[in-house]
């Protein structure tokens, strides 16, 4: 599970950089599980900005984050829409 803290930083950088979306998926999701990561999927960040959103993010929080871009479509894609928790946009 991902604490508060880390979510709260998602979303602080999310609007920062005027992300349009941020979903959270995968282990990440599960209270019974630690996790050994954070597992966001975002559409919207500025090609420009991309990897300095990227860097601060991973730079703030708590684990290691995978990050995926939901602009590219794909049945990982539909699914982690599906079963996602939507943290911002």
């Amino acid at each position: 599970m991902v604490s508060q803290n880390d979510i709260e930083i998602v979303k602080q950088l999310s609007d920062k950089y005027r992300v349009k979306k941020v979903v959270l998926f995968g282990s990440s999701l599960d209270p019974q599980q630690e996790g050994r990561d954070i597992d966001l999927a975002v559409e919207g960040v500025a090609p420009e900005d991309y990897y300095r959103y990227c860097g601060e993010l991973m730079m703030a929080l708590t684990k290691p984050v995978d990050i995926v871009d939901l602009s590219v479509p794909c049945k990982f894609v539909d699914i982690i829409l599906e079963e996602g928790v939507v943290l911002h946009g």
